[in-house]
């Protein structure tokens, strides 16, 4: 499903990923763990389109992807939910998601979906997003990243900032999501919350995978 070959990223002279080469499978979960600067985010952002490699070219459903611009590889089928959430704080969760889901969807259908997410998810549709918890936050940036309908979900710290009642209600959403069969690269510093969750490991440090 998705294939990347010798991704590497310096920002000013510092090498931040150095030839970075992983697949992802269909319906597969993989864990992208390691330390604060190990470039786990990083490499999330140039797959998303975010960032441009230095080096290196990435495929998905056997397209070339390097270098294209968010937009294009959210309508491809690869979404991103974003590690510090970015809602529109005046709109209700169910206009964030439908926002979202107009990237490929008329206004009819982005709200359909939008209210289907809702249900799935365990969001009150007409909540403001500026009064929402910081559980109910995470989980509408995950909600928004599905609104796409995508094939390969990119999950960048889902569980950061949360005490630990409101990151196992993250931790069971996202196991859903597992069991709905969606494939996703899951990002966290700690390899326990997400042994439940993943297939397998990919271990970053320094910029290098050093296990997976």
């Amino acid at each position: 499903m998705l294939s990347v070959k010798e991704v590497c990223k310096v920002y000013n002279g510092v090498v931040v990923l150095k030839g970075i080469s992983l697949r992802v499978e269909e319906r597969e979960v993989v864990g992208l763990v390691g330390p604060n600067g190990s470039g786990k985010s990083t490499l999330l952002r140039i797959i998303a389109g975010f960032e441009k490699p230095n080096c290196g070219r990435i495929f998905f459903m056997n397209r070339e992807i390097t270098g294209l611009k968010p937009e294009k590889v959210v309508k491809l089928g690869i979404s991103y939910s974003f590690q510090i959430p970015r809602p529109f704080k005046n709109l209700k969760v169910i206009e964030n998601i439908a926002v979202a889901s107009l990237l490929r969807f008329d206004k009819k259908r982005a709200f359909e979906i939008a209210r289907e997410i809702c249900e799935l998810i365990g969001l009150e549709e007409d909540k403001k997003a500026e009064n929402l918890s910081q559980g109910e936050l995470k989980l509408l940036e995950i909600a928004r990243a599905l609104a796409t309908k995508p094939k390969l979900l990119l999950l960048d710290e889902p569980f950061s900032g949360l005490d630990v009642k409101n990151t196992r209600w993250v931790l069971s959403e996202v196991l859903k999501l597992k069991r709905m069969g969606f494939s996703m690269m899951i990002t966290a510093h700690r390899v326990k919350i997400l042994e439940d969750i993943v297939d397998r490991f990919i271990e970053l440090r320094g910029g290098r995978i050093v296990k997976g």
